[in-house]
């Protein structure tokens, strides 16, 4: 660890995830939210290695630098994930605390596996739908999946949302090749810790969990390995904290028939 930053309600630690995880005092999160590295790929390193883009154009992928240095094997990833997962019980507040991880779906029999072999159980499997279709032929990739997973019996804290998340894809201008919009974080969020509490990501990237968290009123702890992403992101945590109420991106639409009878 070589930098931490307080950010309003937030604390960002530069540094490796697996060495935060395993050395820091338990933070006490409700949930941990993130999008690993390298899960993009398949069942082969050959598919990992086609399964790089999603349908995005091959000039996006150089401007964006996508997983430059990409040179984690599928089985290297089932064991970072699961030490992870493994080390997260480490820092739960309490029994019924979730975690959620994005995935492309050719890792979802790989990644499932190796988190269940943490302990953790397997709860369901919910989608952000990007509204379009990617680029390619055949069915082309509009979704990403999020596997969901609970320390024993989860606890949820709304009831809003269905397993289909709805949100448009990133800008070509944003700030991670794999940024998700806050709006889907802030879904995932607001079921699965409760206001005030405290949401994890090992692998935050540019921020958007830590904006998601912060802007819905919880509490928020970031790890970032690479530096000019942990500056992004604690340009974007301060930006959250002067302006709580803006998140900047379209929302998740709710599920109007579960609404009808909440207070």
């Amino acid at each position: 660890m070589s930098r931490v930053e307080h950010i309003g309600d937030a604390t960002l630690y530069l540094g490796d995830a697996l060495d935060l995880l395993q050395t820091l005092p338990s933070v006490k999160a409700r949930a941990m939210i993130s999008d690993p590295p390298y899960c993009s790929g398949g069942f082969t390193e050959a598919a990992k290695r086609s399964a790089k883009g999603q349908g995005l154009r091959s000039e996006t992928l150089q401007d964006g630098g996508w997983f430059g240095g990409d040179n984690m094997t599928a089985g290297g990833l089932q064991w970072l994930l699961r030490s992870v997962a493994v080390a997260f019980k480490g820092h739960v507040a309490d029994h019924g605390c979730t975690a959620s991880f994005f995935a492309d779906w050719r890792m979802v029999p790989l990644l499932a596996q190796a988190i269940e072999a943490a302990g953790l159980r397997f709860q369901s499997m919910p989608v952000w739908d990007k509204q379009a279709a990617g680029l390619g032929t055949g069915f082309r990739a509009q979704h990403e999946c999020i596997l969901h997973f609970s320390i024993e019996t989860p606890r949820y804290h709304s009831k809003s949302y269905g397993n289909v998340l709805r949100a448009p894809r990133m800008p070509s201008d944003r700030d991670h090749p794999t940024e998700k919009p806050v709006s889907i974080m802030a879904a995932l969020i607001d079921v699965q810790c409760e206001p005030g509490g405290l949401v994890l990501d090992p692998f935050m990237g540019s921020g958007s969990t830590g904006v998601a968290a912060v802007t819905t009123g919880r509490r928020f702890v970031g790890f970032e390995h690479d530096p000019a992403h942990f500056e992004t992101a604690c340009r974007r945590l301060e930006i959250a904290r002067q302006n709580p109420r803006l998140i900047g991106e379209s929302s998740v639409a709710v599920q109007p028939d579960l609404l009808a009878g909440a207070a």
